[in-house]
């Protein structure tokens, strides 16, 4: 077998703004190998795009055996040449664990011995906009409890506080590190006065020390998402901060992020899950994970106006697995 590949472009419902960029659409790389499907969609921030994981799967016409039934060996190896591009290496992982998982007649998760992620709830997220357009932007978030708000700009103060007051809503912020310990004095008081769940990843750049002293301060856990990309990462940063924000697209794929999952319990860490703007695709791999995560996150796909595939689903924002072998994201024009 091959895996071969294919550039598709989806587009948000709504512009999607945080401290770092927006966007209104993205390219993304599907990855086939046989009847299986994997997703790569780096952030624009990974230096590669998703038309260099095209054209290098195209280019590099790699082999996978037909009678593979253990993939470590061979995603090891695709580790090994690809590691300066992880969310390269991430599609074509997902495609190899859906492969396996299908040959095998099971569920990704009950193939990796996870838990059954029915019915985890997953965070709605609130991008940067001006606070008269807050109505609207919660209103599209009518079906989730929790609510995450991106920081990062001249509203956050006046933004956090109109979402952080509907009723019954949980909220977390993420500030994508928008803030330095000279900026974040604000921050620290709204996470006592509105009881949020968590911050994540606030600093730019953040050192060991800096994370330690704002811990000590913050009224919730800390969670670092950008700053995290491997176990090296976690071995750093592990005593200076609550817990750590897995996304397939950043760490390589399924193998290395359950090594990241093994670390960070000895650690005794808090595990969130998250994605990039993916489709559904990227988010049923993910949430195949999901059974032993603290905090979810994905819901790229629910942003999304015209996602190609359908997967798992997000009902009244808890998941919802589909009826299909392996992460059963499938074309949804093989349903019509």
């Amino acid at each position: 077998m091959k895996f071969d590949s294919e550039l598709l472009t989806v587009n948000l419902r709504e512009t999607f703004r945080t401290s770092r960029g927006e966007a209104s659409g993205k390219v993304v790389c599907i990855v086939h190998l046989d009847n299986a499907l994997g997703e790569c969609c780096p952030s624009l921030h990974y230096g590669y795009s998703a038309e260099d994981c095209h054209a290098t799967i195209q280019s590099d016409d790699i082999d996978v055996p037909s009678d593979l039934d253990d993939p470590d060996e061979l995603l090891a190896e695709l580790a090994a040449v690809y590691s300066d591009r992880l969310s390269l290496l991430a599609g074509l992982d997902i495609a190899v664990y859906d492969w396996v998982a299908k040959s095998a007649g099971e569920r990704l998760n009950e193939y990796l011995g996870m838990p059954d992620p029915n019915g985890r709830e997953s965070s709605y997220t609130i991008s940067i906009d001006k606070p008269e357009t807050m109505e609207h932007r919660l209103k599209a978030a009518d079906d989730f409890r929790i609510l995450k708000l991106k920081l990062g700009s001249e509203y956050d103060e006046e933004n956090l506080r109109i979402v952080a007051g509907q009723p019954g809503r949980i909220v977390r912020v993420d500030g994508n590190g928008a803030f330095s310990m000279d900026n974040i004095e604000w921050l620290l008081k709204a996470a006592r006065d509105y009881k949020l769940e968590l911050v994540e990843e606030p600093l730019g750049a953040p050192s060991e020390e800096e994370l330690r002293d704002l811990r000590k301060e913050l009224y919730c856990p800390l969670i670092l998402d950008e700053s995290v990309k491997c176990t090296d990462d976690i071995e750093r940063f592990g005593s200076s901060i609550s817990g750590i924000n897995i996304k397939l697209q950043k760490v390589g794929g399924i193998r290395n992020a359950l090594r990241m999952i093994q670390l960070a319990r000895k650690m005794k860490l808090k595990l969130m899950i998250g994605c990039m703007l993916e489709t559904s695709v990227g988010t049923s791999a993910s949430a195949s994970l999901c059974g032993v995560m603290d905090y979810i996150d994905l819901d790229s796909a629910y942003l999304l106006s015209d996602d190609p595939f359908e997967g798992f689903k997000l009902q009244y924002g808890r998941l919802s697995p589909p009826n299909h072998p392996g992460h059963g994201a499938v074309l949804k024009e093989r349903n019509n």
